[in-house]
């Protein structure tokens, strides 16, 4: 049997914007949905939505997406929003398609079995055994193949991406001794976990309306709606599709007034809008640290996510997360170590340096299948219609 990659679990599970409430959110959406029917499950649409080369969406694969992510949406979202959820539902029922397409050319078949494992781990991450955790989902109404479909797909994708781009990553001994360098000279300088919400704005009107937001989506946040669940919906910044995570930033790299900002917050603390003459930042300061030395964090006074939440819920198909792809050794070839995420290598330490060629190779790799998953958008025959 295929070893389930764990960033399957991880992207399927983290993203559940109700996983933080377990039952209680069933419960409370199957409320919301009594107290507002959907109009969209009155009137269901019939027939094919897109085509994706010789592999068909209808629209009833859309609505069975649509009705996953509206479990975590706050009530009474706005159409415009939910138009956006639409079509990031498309989007991603897209990159499947193409996924699974590719993985179909290299003759790469998931076992039903490491499907199941997903499953079971998602439902653990909801407090759940697997049999509560599916009755749950029926007893919302939601149809167990959707979720199904995309741990299939991203099992399927990194045995894709580990066959085809594992073996081209090589990263030469001038680039570790360059790394090497750069963590050394900023050794004890302050670093920041961050993620952001960006809302732009290009006038007084528009201003407003961002502050407006800005507020609105910091109250929901501090009642229990996750960050990047509000980041994916709302933000504007580059790393939306990631739910807002910004990774770790070194002191100095920030503008200013966010900079002042993220000084005056304690780990899991969210700031107040930080006005800049193009927009208002909401920032989420996860973790605190020197380099060199571990991450120090507070009690969480807004909902912490401990890591970015792609997958089900969340439907931007952001790159996926290759960390727990088996790694590529970068210098031999072979399996290396899980690579380490903070720390001040000495440059004789020939354990500390397969560390940091671990993590610039799977760094490389991310950005190889970002490419490839973009390349294979580009040369596909997509039409949506509708």
């Amino acid at each position: 049997m295929t070893a389930l990659p764990r960033f399957a679990v991880f992207a399927a599970c983290a993203a559940l914007a109700f996983a933080v409430c377990g039952a209680d959110a069933f419960a409370a959406t199957n409320q919301k949905q009594q107290a507002k029917p959907d109009n969209s499950a009155q009137k269901p649409r019939v027939g094919i939505a897109a085509l994706v080369n010789d592999d068909i969406i209808t629209f009833n694969d859309i609505d069975d997406r649509m009705r996953l992510y509206m479990l975590g949406a706050p009530q009474n979202l706005p159409n415009e929003a939910r138009q956006r959820l639409l079509q990031q539902a498309v989007y991603r029922l897209v990159d499947e398609k193409l996924q699974m397409q590719e993985a179909k050319t290299l003759n790469i078949e998931v076992a039903r079995s490491d499907i199941e494992q997903g499953f079971a781990a998602i439902a653990a991450q909801n407090k759940m055994d697997a049999d509560h955790f599916r009755k749950a989902l029926r007893h919302n109404g939601i149809n167990l193949n959707t979720i199904e479909d995309q741990i299939k797909a991203e099992i399927a994708w990194s045995q894709v991406v580990r066959r085809r781009l594992r073996p081209q990553i090589t990263i030469s001994e001038n680039e570790i001794d360059t790394e090497v360098d750069r963590l050394q000279r900023g050794s004890g300088r302050t670093e920041y976990r961050l993620a952001e919400i960006f809302l732009p704005f290009d006038g007084p009107a528009t201003e407003k309306n961002a502050l407006d937001l800005a507020q609105r989506l910091i109250g929901e946040i501090a009642k229990g709606r996750p960050f990047s669940n509000a980041a994916r919906e709302y933000s504007e910044a580059p790393g939306a599709a990631k739910g807002g995570d910004m990774g770790w930033i070194e002191e100095g790299i920030l503008p200013p007034e966010i900079e002042t900002a993220i000084n005056k917050l304690e780990p899991g603390q969210l700031s107040t809008p930080v006005r800049t003459d193009k927009g208002y930042y909401v920032m989420f300061l996860r973790e605190v640290r020197q380099k060199g030395m571990p991450a120090t964090a507070a009690a969480p006074v807004v909902p912490v996510e401990t890591a970015p939440r792609p997958g089900l819920v969340s439907s931007d198909a952001p790159p996926t997360d290759l960390r727990n792809v088996t790694a590529p050794k970068i210098i031999t070839g072979e399996a290396a170590p899980a690579a380490a995420d903070a720390g001040t290598p000495a440059k004789g330490d020939e354990a500390q340096r397969e560390e940091v060629a671990s993590r610039l190779g799977l760094q490389r790799l991310e950005q190889m299948a970002e490419r490839y998953l973009r390349d294979l958008r580009a040369t596909a025959f997509i039409e949506q219609r509708f």
